[in-house]
């Protein structure tokens, strides 16, 4: 072989070389991208239980291979782009992090550096999510996924209305919902702030609140195979600013409020969410008609400038009731809503405006003629 020949073999290794590097620095890059935005230095896997205050890092990777309990009045802090990866298991073995009674979690992402919590495993179901237990009112206490086997006092509910477990803002919970719902709020408190989250496809809901007086803006759940928003057990919270899509094919509702069948004052009081600026998407039929919404075994649903017919839906909106009731609140400057009733007029003078919400002149939830710079369901924190 010549010199030249030499310097030609040697060039086009190098030229290999430096492609199969590119290769895997893109592939990493995707890989660390799709997990939390950046390489993270260090691993380190979670306790079953955290009993004491303790700080997750944005430059390490936390594995969860079981359901981690955070009990005896320990706060658990989250720093922004901080990565939690659930690993496998089977039943109900499979990961979880759940805030206890009288605990807390301050999960504070940004826009630029959300804090997301995803799966190894990147399926719907392959871990049950994040839970939160609270002290605040409930009409009854349903099962919990775990039972005596959880090896701690998982009990919630109480009578602390503002009862605080924490913030959650700019929160991603990914491929979860095995048992539950992605984001599950028990009893949670209005105490606690809980502000652009998004569920990614949950097996079962994007977001429970079962029970409690939790407030909440900017809410997105992406494909959940059951509902985007599940609310049980005396929920008497508020929403502004929601967008649920619910396009798998097992996907009946987008958004289902419930209490128990049958009316008893052991069942007070009463669920009943109040949404604002509520957007739906929604593909299946049932018997050839849309149902993005139901009200069932009396409980009730009180919406306002929302509009559950602002993406793709074409079919009549239907809302169902059973056993329910069409009322209006007074006091406050929305009503209940029914489609398919009776329509009602609201005259700002007659109604006080609730503090919690944000006045808008407008119907779902993003302002009409935003472009995607101004729309927050596109922004980068959000999985698309």
């Amino acid at each position: 072989m010549t010199k030249e020949e030499t310097i030609l073999c040697w060039k086009a290794l190098a030229a290999f070389l430096f492609l199969v590097a590119a290769m895997c620095l893109s592939i990493f890059t995707s890989c660390s991208q799709e997990d939390g935005m950046f390489e993270r230095e260090s691993v380190e896997t979670l306790p079953a239980v955290i009993s004491a205050d303790k700080t997750l890092y944005a430059d390490t990777e936390y594995l969860l291979g079981k359901p981690v309990f955070v009990t005896n009045g320990a706060t658990l802090t989250i720093q922004p782009g901080a990565l939690l990866k659930a690993l496998p298991a089977v039943g109900y073995g499979k990961a979880a992090l759940v805030i206890t009674k009288g605990c807390r979690i301050m999960a504070e992402g940004t826009e630029e550096n959300p804090i997301v919590m995803t799966a190894s495993v990147k399926q719907a179901g392959s871990w049950d999510g994040l839970t939160l237990l609270g002290k605040a009112p409930v009409s009854y206490q349903g099962a919990t996924l775990y039972g005596d086997d959880a090896g701690t006092d998982i009990s919630y509910g109480g009578t602390e209305e503002n009862d605080n477990s924490g913030i959650l803002r700019y929160v991603r919970v990914e491929y979860a919902g095995a048992g539950g719902g992605a984001f599950t709020f028990d009893a949670t408190g209005r105490g606690t702030v809980i502000d652009h989250c998004q569920s990614y496809r949950s097996a079962y809901n994007g977001f429970v609140f079962n029970g409690g007086t939790a407030n909440a803006r900017y809410l997105i759940a992406t494909g959940a195979e059951e509902n985007g928003l599940c609310f049980n057990e005396g929920y008497t919270g508020k929403l502004q600013y929601v967008k649920a899509t619910a396009p798998t094919p097992r996907s009946v509702w987008s958004v289902v409020s419930c209490n128990g069948m049958e009316r008893t004052e052991n069942l007070m009081p009463y669920t009943h969410p109040v949404i604002a600026n509520l957007s739906t998407a929604h593909s299946t039929k049932v018997h050839g008609q849309c149902y993005p919404l139901t009200v069932s075994a009396y409980s009730l649903l009180t919406l306002v400038n929302s509009d559950t017919n602002e993406t793709g839906v074409t079919d009549e909106v239907t809302v169902r009731f059973y056993r329910g009731e069409l009322r209006g609140m007074p006091g406050t400057d929305y009503m209940q809503v029914n489609t398919v009733g009776p329509e009602h007029d609201v005259k700002p003078d007659d109604y006080q405006w609730d503090v919690f919400f944000e006045r808008t002149g407008y119907c779902g939830s993003v302002p009409p003629d935003t472009g995607k710079d101004g729309d927050w369901t596109m922004k980068e924190w959000i999985k698309k």
